[in-house]
């Protein structure tokens, strides 16, 4: 069945992989945080504990989430895009790749700590989109 992207069943879709490929994601290390992805206007809070993702949900507040990953929902589409092409992001359109070259995407913490977590479980929450290739995705 086909998810849509972006919404809530997409990141709902990713949180499953999470445990289909429970493997995959232990062999990256812990990954605790909860933080946010804002597609355009819309805001998505996603909470990892250990190696899996325990939630997923629509938000309007960013005062519980560590970091938040803002971009356009032209700049996320062409990200999953390069995912559903590649079995995972390309060099140009990685999560670190696009948080720091040009500043297309946008990492907003209120704290040190919350731009620390993004940088220490980065390997995690790119593999948590790259999981996009094992779906049916519409754009």
């Amino acid at each position: 069945m086909a998810v849509r992207f972006p919404s809530l069943d997409f990141f709902k879709a990713l949180q499953k992989r999470t445990i289909d490929d429970k493997a995959r994601f232990e062999k990256l290390g812990y990954c605790d945080t909860s933080f946010g992805v804002r597609i355009g206007d819309d805001l998505y809070a996603i909470s990892f504990e250990v190696y899996e993702c325990t939630g997923v949900r629509k938000a309007t507040d960013t005062s519980d989430l560590d970091f938040v990953l803002e971009a356009p929902v032209e700049l996320w589409r062409e990200m999953v895009a390069s995912i559903l092409e590649n079995k995972g992001a390309d060099a140009a359109h990685s999560l670190n790749t696009l948080s720091h070259v040009g500043d297309r995407m946008k990492l907003v913490s209120h704290d040190a700590e919350g731009n620390d977590k993004f940088y220490r479980f980065m390997a995690s929450l790119q593999e948590f989109f790259d999981q996009a290739h094992h779906l049916e995705v519409t754009l």
